[in-house]
């Protein structure tokens, strides 16, 4: 006798539609908008123009004035950056990563922590880190991690003490997850370009979580029956955005997957206006 198929769910982040609503009206009865900037630099890197602009209309939409700078001179970045940092007007910073190669990673120490968009600054950073699951409706989180984390939660996919395979162990990205998952005592194995049979250690995972940004990485021999799969990686290829999942590949097979595009993408930007409402709260 045949098993039945499993009707794969496709995990879709535009829900962040009314947590927009929802945050925009915490934010305004806090303060005017109208009086506020925010700034966000970005680079051209990896399709990071692509971020800058949508998380411009997202903190438009919120009701704010936003400047989108672009520079690829150190000199001059940390001198706008230490501007920003000090102008009353500003509210938020974000800086879309990666920086370029020959920039100082020290760099992110001088955005002002209060207006730390995305957690990027270290003392943060470390907050963030030593924080518990019970502090998160007050810490900023990487927007990334953020992200997973509202996508699970929305779709009430079980988390809490299962085994999660990250792929990816960038800071803000795989490592930040996994920081996050881990206070919900979650088992968590992240991989590397140098981990030994990446897709045996995949098909033991409840939950897979992938942001290399390898188009297709992770197909049907990842995936073992009934795993959720959320696909954080983003390229653009031919015009096309895709992501590291094969998703067709997993139909039938995944419990559920995220989509590429308007998956995970469209709760990053909507995690740093969160972060800005938070950031409000600690003044």
């Amino acid at each position: 006798m045949m098993k039945n198929q499993i009707q794969t769910v496709i995990l879709k982040g535009d829900f962040y539609k009314h947590l927009l609503e929802d945050y925009k009206s915490k934010i305004t009865k806090r303060i005017k908008t109208e009086d506020y900037k925010i700034v966000i630099f970005y680079f051209g890197m990896k399709n990071n123009n692509y971020f800058s602009i949508n998380q411009k209309k997202i903190f438009e939409k919120v009701g704010f004035n936003v400047d989108l700078i672009h520079t690829l001179d150190e000199g001059e970045f940390i001198n706008l950056l230490k501007k920003v940092s000090n102008d009353e007007k500003v509210l938020g910073i974000n800086v879309e990563l990666p920086l370029p190669f020959n920039f100082s990673k020290k760099i992110l120490e001088l955005i002002n922590p209060k207006k730390d968009l995305d957690c990027l600054n270290p003392i943060n950073y470390y907050y963030f880190l030593i924080s518990k699951k019970e502090d998160l409706e007050s810490v900023a989180i990487p927007s990334v991690a953020n992200a997973v984390y509202l996508m699970l939660s929305y779709y009430e996919i079980d988390f809490q003490k299962k085994d999660v395979v990250i792929l990816g162990n960038s800071l803000y990205t795989g490592l930040a997850i996994a920081h996050l998952l881990i206070k919900f005592d979650s088992t968590v194995q992240i991989i590397n370009q140098h981990t030994y049979d990446i897709p045996e250690k995949c098909r033991k995972a409840d939950i897979i979580i992938s942001v290399t940004g390898k188009v297709n990485l992770v197909d049907s021999s990842f995936v073992k029956e009934g795993a959720v799969v959320i696909d954080v990686g983003f390229e653009v290829v031919n015009g096309k955005i895709m992501g590291d999942v094969n998703k067709e590949s997993l139909i039938g097979i995944a419990k559920a997957v995220s989509a590429v595009p308007g998956g995970v993408g469209l709760l990053c930007n909507l995690s740093t206006v969160i972060n800005l409402y938070k950031l409000l709260n600690q003044r």
